[in-house]
């Protein structure tokens, strides 16, 4: 429905209000969140097929139910808005298929998508087919248009974001917003194809977000008068407040990455400063699988409460606020006559995880169980979401230490799941063969070109001790990142995900401990979430258990090869420092086997 929620037929909502025709459905004795005014009120809903026909008495309005069984009772109950997730990636392990099946049994009725997986992997022909399977879901599919790839890319793979790709997707009726704007600089140099995009975004009235994780008031001044519109990189309430005083609609983020919230409320809410709630959302910012076991946007309201939020403000970041940024509040973002009848159906506002829930109105999960599937995928019939390898990893490419200038090798140290900082180290001062990794904690970490032509090298401290070979095809430049101490251990777990189509494996010694295919570009899974979400708890669980210290490994993954964080990445032209994207290392040419 996404690309044609502002199309609807005014006679029946019409003859429905004016009772002349009878609803199609009726929820019938609750109290209604008004999130216009903050009320709770008790009134009856009538629907005319997906849309708010009439909220109030229906008796005094002169509307009749067309019999008992389209009246749903909801006396004694509390009726919220479908929620709105603004900032969602859903190809973290998961795919939107997948994601939306999960998130809708919570509530959350309408995702905003990041299309940068899709975007990059996929023909336009393809992309836009898959597209309009996606819009029959229970759950709306609005999308991002991005901008830049947030990985520096191969020559062979620029062309992706060339003109016409780019302008054909700030064209499409799904788009409602531009970015995230990872590589912000050049439109802060004026380079004129980005200037021409947001300009092209500005025009058709899409939304620019930012993405400027620390950056001064200045820095965030500067993309204000760009064009940027959004954003959601604030770690601290100060930073929301700069954001807001500039006009920013401002995102407060609750991610499996960043947990966030909690400060952020009472932060906000300390002293004697009115907060503008109006100018707030939240969102989940792609949660890996284990995450989800708590919720979505339902957990994101639970949190927010918890933390101190008012529990009417809560929803409204959760419910209208998106909806009027998005220029959508005509169709969500409430229960009221003409809106799209998304409701939700709690025990009371204070508990955000429905009973029950109502999609473009019909009943589509009840008790955290789904009522109805949607439509199923066929996704070998996206031919370019296969994960392509031109070439077989033999160990001898992991044989060796990338050296720098003076003979000396690149360490990243890991200071949290996806912050890195290099240090130089003279590895003959450890007296070890070369192709080992000089410490206990010390692991070879690779990125390896996905059409076998490169290998970005370095070793890396913080991930994990005695890890023979871990390999994943996940990760943000899409190629193949692999870790461990044992070269030929390394390249069997590198072979193994490869031949799959994509996949995290690792083998310790010459056994496999552990497999997940990820056959969608070498980046999703095919399983439900009930199946990935245990499998992923298993991979976190297996990695402390050699030492790895953070909880997020799945996004170590995504950013070790993403050029938009401090201090160094692993990319196609080498080990680069982000700052002034200096290159340190280049990379090893491979021979094609």
């Amino acid at each position: 429905m996404a690309a044609n929620i502002r199309e609807q037929s005014l006679e029946p909502l019409i003859q429905t209000a004016t009772g002349k025709r009878t609803p199609t459905r009726v929820l019938a004795g609750g109290d209604v969140f008004n999130v216009f005014t903050g009320d709770l009120e008790r009134a009856d809903v009538a629907l005319c097929d997906n849309r708010i026909a009439y909220v109030g008495d229906l008796k005094q309005a002169g509307i009749q139910p067309a019999n008992p069984a389209s009246v749903i009772d909801v006396s004694g109950k509390v009726l919220v808005p479908g929620y709105i997730e603004p900032h969602a990636h859903p190809f973290l392990l998961y795919n939107p298929v997948t994601l939306a099946r999960e998130v809708v049994k919570r509530g959350t009725t309408t995702l905003i998508n990041d299309n940068l997986f899709f975007f990059s992997r996929m023909k336009m022909e393809e992309w836009s087919r898959l597209l309009r399977k996606l819009n029959k879901l229970p759950v709306k599919m609005f999308w991002w248009a991005r901008l830049d790839a947030q990985a520096r890319l191969p020559e062979s793979r620029e062309p992706l974001f060339d003109e016409e790709r780019v302008m054909e997707e700030l064209s499409r009726p799904a788009v409602l917003q531009a970015g995230e704007l990872t590589d912000w600089v050049p439109l802060l140099e004026a380079e004129e194809k980005r200037v021409r995009w947001v300009e092209e975004s500005r025009k058709k009235g899409i939304r620019v977000e930012g993405h400027a994780p620390g950056a001064s008031r200045r820095t965030l001044a500067c993309l204000a008068a760009a064009g940027v519109t959004g954003d959601h990189e604030s770690i601290t309430a100060e930073e929301v407040w700069d954001r807001l005083r500039l006009g920013y609609m401002t995102t407060l983020r609750h991610s499996s990455l960043r947990p966030d919230l909690p400060e952020l409320i009472q932060g906000l809410m300390k002293g004697n400063r009115e907060v503008p709630w109006h100018r707030l959302m939240m969102t989940t910012d792609g949660p890996t699988p284990p995450y989800l076991k708590k919720g979505f946007v339902d957990y994101l309201i639970r949190t927010a409460i918890e933390a101190g939020c008012p529990p009417a403000r809560a929803y409204q970041m959760a419910t209208v606020n998106p909806a009027v940024y998005y220029r959508l509040d005509e169709h969500l973002g409430a229960i009221a006559p003409g809106r799209v009848a998304d409701i939700n159906v709690l025990d009371s506002l204070e508990e955000p995880d429905p009973v029950q829930v109502v999609a473009e109105g019909e009943p589509v999960a009840k008790e955290g169980h789904l009522l109805v599937n949607g439509p199923e995928v066929d996704w070998k019939g996206y031919s370019s979401l296969k994960h392509r390898w031109n070439a077989g990893l033999c160990s001898e490419h992991l044989a060796h230490l990338p050296k720098g200038s003076g003979g000396r090798v690149p360490v990243i140290h890991l200071l949290n799941p996806v912050i890195t900082k290099m240090e130089w180290e003279d590895v003959t001062s450890h007296g070890i063969r070369p192709f080992h990794a000089p410490g206990e904690e010390d692991l070879l970490v690779a990125l390896v070109d996905r059409e076998g032509k490169w290998m970005t090298k370095s070793l890396i401290r913080g991930f994990g001790k005695n890890i023979d070979g871990l390999a994943s095809t996940y990760n943000g430049s899409e190629d193949l990142l692999l870790f461990g101490r044992d070269p030929e251990a390394m390249a069997r777990a590198g072979n193994r995900a490869l031949e799959q189509g994509g996949a995290i494996t690792w083998v310790q010694g010459r056994e496999e401990v552990y497999n997940l295919p990820l056959p969608l570009g070498g980046k999703t899974s095919l399983l439900h979430m009930e199946e990935l979400i245990p499998r992923t708890e298993d991979l976190v669980r297996k990695l402390k258990e050699f030492g790895h210290p953070f909880h997020d490994p799945v996004y170590t993954f995504l950013f070790l090869s993403s050029t938009h964080l401090p201090q160094v990445r692993l990319t196609a032209g080498g080990l680069v420092r982000v700052k002034d994207k200096k290159v340190l290392v280049l990379p090893d040419r491979l021979e094609s086997t």
